[in-house]
């Protein structure tokens, strides 16, 4: 019915970046009025926020990606007190994400106190890890105010890619990927390994600092290196968290900011080395996941590095033939949008699928709005 459509701003904030959208959402649809975005500081992003908020008719509701909130689910969830509470208790585990999460909050409700806001978890994809993948080999008893698992994160990308998979499996008359692995390059980078519907391992854990190379981050280092920093050389915990988040990464790598296409474009030895170093790191979790699925029948790739460099998904993929996992040069270098990579002779797709997480928050949204109609 025309009277259930609203208004809802999407309000996407990453680590240096900030996307809006003012959607048109019915129960099944939805539609993009207006979209911006902005990169910059968090101060800049806030500026940007208000800026676009004065010149906007306010909205029925809000959405706001949140990174990390602990074990959360899919479901949408109203910005009260104990919300917001949560998310700054859980700030610590990422630093570069919910504090200015919490400002873009504050800023809305200011200029907007009788909209609803609601958070939208990028961590609910991996609520269901099986204890296998969940769990440390550590004490239980440790953090009991943080507690220590895997929670995973990129979930709406990955989850995203997921649907994208099923919908070009159908559309090229293939069955649905059973044994599936969605890979989301970007700033930050992660691997969700999948079996059916269900996630079953992923690469980030218990911060956004796990697993893979990214921009600013390290990825997977011994944890003796942090204990040695701070134990030997004197380095403060805030000082080793600026290192970790801020300092690492390609941008350590090869000297610069960490932005890929500055990496690749300067040609350097130090950049063909980092460029080398990320798509080796890619490569082997790659394989660990082929591994834990005894084999594989699609890869996606998506993120803003992985959906605009073939270079980088070229050499992530090479060498991976003898797994049957074997790429279309040619059609690679050549792809845009959603397509397939893969070469004829491959016994696993590869499919390039460009991330919409803005769909895909409206689509976990429209799933609670209809699940609370039928509880009335």
């Amino acid at each position: 019915m025309q009277s259930e459509r609203q208004v809802v701003l999407i309000c996407n904030a990453g680590s240096s970046s900030l996307k809006l959208a003012a959607c048109d959402v019915g129960r099944d649809d939805f539609s993009v009025r207006w979209q911006n975005s902005c990169d910059g500081s968090a101060r800049e992003l806030r500026e940007f926020l208000a800026t676009e908020l004065r010149q906007l008719e306010p909205v029925q509701a809000v959405l706001h990606r949140i990174v990390h909130a602990g074990l959360v689910s899919e479901i949408p969830q109203r910005l009260d007190g104990d919300a917001l509470a949560r998310i700054a208790h859980w700030a610590p585990m990422a630093p570069l994400h919910n504090p200015l999460a919490l400002q873009l909050i504050a800023e809305i409700a200011q200029q907007w106190p009788q909209v609803s806001q609601f958070a939208v978890f990028d961590s609910g994809l991996y609520a269901q890890l099986p204890p296998v993948a969940a769990h440390f080999a550590l004490p239980k008893s440790l953090s009991p105010r943080w507690p220590l698992r895997r929670y995973g994160f990129h979930g709406l990308a990955h989850r995203s890619q997921w649907r994208g998979v099923q919908q070009l499996s159908v559309a090229a008359g293939l069955p649905a990927p059973r044994r599936f692995i969605s890979v989301q390059l970007g700033s930050g980078c992660s691997m969700t390994t999948w079996r059916d519907d269900q996630v079953i391992d992923t690469t980030m854990s218990f911060s956004p600092l796990d697993g893979l190379v990214m921009a600013t981050r390290a990825g997977s280092i011994d944890p003796g290196i942090p204990l040695h920093l701070l134990g030997n050389e004197g380095m403060t915990v805030d000082e080793l968290t600026t290192v970790l988040t801020e300092h690492s990464g390609l941008a350590a790598l090869s000297g610069g900011d960490g932005d890929m296409r500055s990496v690749l474009a300067a040609g350097t030895a130090e950049s063909e080395a980092a460029v080398a170093f990320y798509c080796q790191q890619g490569r082997k979790a790659l394989g660990a996941a082929i591994a834990v699925l005894g084999g594989v029948d699609a890869i996606s790739i998506g993120g803003g590095v992985g959906e605009h460099q073939p270079r980088i998904r070229e050499m992530l993929l090479a060498g991976l033939e003898e797994l049957g996992v074997t790429l279309d040069v040619e059609r690679n270098r050549k792809a845009s949008g959603m397509t397939s990579l893969h070469a004829d002779s491959s016994r696993s797709q590869i499919w390039l699928t460009p991330v919409n997480e803005t769909a895909e928050m409206i689509c976990q949204y429209q799933t609670m709005r209809q699940t609370l109609r039928e509880s009335r």
